[in-house]
């Protein structure tokens, strides 16, 4: 089975209905392991009623694609075995805390993926806008000038989409995306009684905790027939 890490995949794999694949086989597993080549497994899950129908759509037309054709695995958080759930990204305490109008209410999951940036890049048209994509660890993240990301578990790695009428905004949105990230950190702190976390902003992209580097925002864009602007953040 020729997973990056078998070790987080394997059993969240292995807890997806069997009808998801050919009854030749008797598990998931089994059904991954006989194919032969790697494989990204994407768990997909709406706020609500309307996202959790377009998520099922999304499943069903199988249209969602990765770089080089990279084999992709498509599951609804419904059919999802909630016991091998423990120690993953906490789906149901996202959605929870979840009060936006359209940000962030469809979420692509996935245990282990190489890039969030390339689930949303390249599923523009599939993904409704505030579509957000999180990885429980990222091994190709993308940065400037096509440097390249490691990010093992413990670190907040997601890519979402956005869409604006005026592309002349675009350069901005880094801009307002980093200084949202050291507020939100802020926040986080101040409401749960732990001590401030100094995270600055070195402009444009980059953040940095105690002089080292901590994370990254990547922005990309593109024009639609309708003259509106399309951007990727991760």
């Amino acid at each position: 089975m020729l997973l990056r890490n078998p070790a987080l995949t394997a059993s969240l794999l292995s807890a997806t209905t069997k009808k998801l694949y050919n009854h030749r086989y008797s598990t998931p597993t089994a059904f991954m392991a006989s194919s032969g080549v790697a494989c990204s497994l994407l768990v997909l899950c709406g706020k609500s009623l309307a996202e959790n129908e377009t998520a099922k759509a999304i499943k069903t037309n199988n249209t969602l694609k990765l770089p080089e054709d990279e084999k992709l695995s498509l599951v609804l958080h419904s059919e999802m075995d909630k016991s091998v759930m423990q120690g993953f990204f906490q789906v149901h305490s996202y959605m929870d805390s979840l009060s936006t109008n359209q940000f962030g209410r469809l979420l692509v999951w996935s245990p282990d993926l190489t890039s969030t940036h390339d689930v949303v890049s390249h599923n523009f048209c599939e993904l409704p806008i505030g579509t957000v994509c999180i990885a429980d660890v990222q091994t190709k993240g993308r940065g400037r000038s096509k440097n390249v990301w490691e990010s093992p578990l413990g670190c907040l790695m997601f890519s979402f989409t956005m869409q604006m009428e005026d592309g002349r905004v675009v350069p901005l949105v880094q801009y307002v995306v980093s200084l949202a990230m050291t507020e939100a950190i802020k926040d986080i702190c101040d409401k749960n009684g732990l001590p401030s976390i100094d995270v600055k902003i070195k402009w444009p992209n980059d953040l940095y905790l105690n002089g080292s580097k901590v994370g990254g925002i990547l922005c990309t864009s593109h024009i639609n027939q309708r003259s509106s602007c399309k951007c990727r953040i991760a």
